[in-house]
């Protein structure tokens, strides 16, 4: 099948050549909205609905993602849904014949082989988990990854990071002539547009809330045996788990499935994940490696006290408004969630400064941020 053309109408304007032209690239958008569709579809409603002069096109998959429908702006639509499909034939034809100034790679880096004439990039790199820890990351993103990364990098115009965390870490796994004058850290949002729907039946206020894929990195087999322990010292709240199944868990969603005091909810919709947060007494993540850690935010933001591995980029963003815990020793795990179940005033202490905190990490501030990399590397 050949690519199809873009609308005429992205080349008709005769005033296009007075305002800057951006494309973004929202091709991975058809999947569920965790993790990075979360952050391209956010990062690009923001972009458009606050322009301040720009022009956007989107580049989707078949169709516009359901969050980016209304907004006002063109699109063009592949025929394909891999991503192999999309980098290697449809992207690297279309990226320039939108005839932007500049095109934003929010998910996956751009393709590796760019035409002559494509307009700048400015690509995303969220962490170097398939670098740094590569047993917790599915063979297939490891091979992908090793592949376009690195030319991704050489190519790329600007090089955006959600924390100072990983930009370090791509530093040192990527010695590449240039790299640190092109990257930018564009720190993640949060949203509170939607409201919180009901909680799933037969659930209750107060009980301990674990939100994340179901891959080794989220560190879910040691969670609950800190919270086997937990139960073993007194009364605990039940354990709450909202997650799609991943990659690489073995026999974990049957362990998590069998443990006692603990429901699984599998993936969960936006109004029912802002319930849970809503009514649970403290977050539980000890994830192993996080370049970021949007649940830790959405906590956070919703004064929710939070147990955090105290490793990747989670005391960056986190500061004085989590208890930070070794996240391979279990003892550690069990006694900072008992720490925060029973103690009101360290709860109360958390989620005033889980607020305070994350009142500066807003989507606003990520599209302020990405469009000024947009414009410098345009200019």
């Amino acid at each position: 099948m050949s690519s199809p053309k873009p609308s005429p109408r992205l080349r008709a304007d005769p005033y296009s050549h007075l305002m800057p032209r951006f494309a973004i690239d929202v091709t991975a958008c058809w999947r569920p909205r965790v993790g990075m569709v979360t952050v391209a579809t956010e990062l690009a409603h923001a972009l458009i609905s606050e322009r301040d002069g720009d022009s956007y096109t989107l580049l989707c998959s078949r169709e516009r993602p359901a969050s980016l429908r209304d907004l006002d702006c063109d699109a063009v639509l592949a025929p394909y849904r891999h991503e192999i499909a999309l980098k290697l034939r449809w992207l690297p034809v279309v990226e320039g014949e939108v005839c932007g100034d500049a095109i934003l790679y929010p998910y996956w880096p751009s393709p590796p082989r760019r035409r002559a004439g494509a307009p700048p990039a400015a690509i995303f790199v969220y962490d170097l988990a398939f670098r740094l820890r590569p047993a917790e990351v599915p063979w297939q993103q490891r091979v992908y990854l090793g592949s376009i990364l690195r030319p991704a990098l050489e190519q790329a115009a600007a090089v955006l990071v959600i924390s100072e965390k990983t930009r370090q870490d791509l530093l040192d796994c990527y010695p590449v002539s240039g790299l640190d004058g092109k990257i930018s850290v564009v720190p993640l949002g949060f949203s509170t547009a939607v409201a919180p729907g009901r909680l799933p039946a037969g659930l209750e206020p107060g009980f301990v809330l674990a939100v994340g894929t179901i891959e080794p990195r989220k560190n879910y087999p040691r969670l609950l045996a800190a919270y086997r322990a937990l139960r073993a010292r007194g009364d605990a709240p039940p354990l709450v788990i909202a997650g799609r199944a991943g990659w690489a868990y073995g026999d974990t969603l049957d362990r998590i499935r069998a443990e006692p005091g603990v429901r699984y909810l599998g993936h969960v919709d936006e109004a029912t994940l802002a319930a849970l947060y809503e009514n649970a007494s403290v977050l539980a993540f000890p994830s192993l490696y996080e370049g970021f850690g949007l649940p830790l935010l959405e906590a956070m933001a919703r004064g929710v006290p939070a147990v955090a591995g105290r490793v990747g980029a989670m005391p960056e963003l986190a500061g004085d408004a989590a208890v930070l815990v070794d996240p391979e020793d279990v003892d550690a795990i069990a006694a900072g969630l008992e720490a925060v179940l029973g103690d009101p005033a360290l709860r109360q202490r958390l989620g005033a400064a889980g607020r305070a905190r994350a009142a500066g990490f807003t989507w606003r501030r990520s599209a302020d941020l990405t469009r000024d990399v947009l414009r410098a590397i345009s200019a």
